[in-house]
């Protein structure tokens, strides 16, 4: 059950940060992009967490060793580069130098998101749908 649950929040997760990331992409035209893009991504971090905690609870009572496989390797360094991407997000609003900062934001979360991808597909493998 904790297995099921761990997949659709991690697939919800991707497709907010997937909305997010196309809200930075395509709607900055719009006045609200940034609002929508806070929430996208705000939404699919709380979802990352939930879906981590379940995956790190299924782990350990069923008995299997954290950071076994790549799924597990992937994963877990795509969770901690998401959970940066935010707090560099916080801090590029106070930088001095706003443009590198938000050049450092937009490619932490471009990895972040391409990290994202490739636990999701290493996991697919992982239980034989690819």
């Amino acid at each position: 059950m904790l297995f099921l649950v761990h997949i659709f929040l991690m697939a919800g997760a991707s497709l907010c940060f997937c909305a997010g990331v196309g809200m930075a992409m395509f709607g900055r035209k719009k006045k609200f992009w940034l609002t929508w893009h806070k929430r996208f991504n705000t939404a699919g971090i709380c979802l990352f967490f939930a879906g981590a905690a379940t995956a790190l609870i299924h782990v350990e009572t069923s008995g299997g060793k954290h950071l076994a496989g790549l799924h597990h390797q992937v994963g877990s360094a795509a969770f901690f580069l998401a959970s940066g991407t935010p707090v560099q997000a916080y801090f590029m609003l106070k930088a001095a130098n706003r443009r590198t900062a938000r050049a450092t934001h937009r490619w932490l979360g471009r990895v972040s998101l391409f990290a994202v991808g490739c636990a999701l597909v290493s996991g697919l493998f992982m239980i034989g749908i690819l």
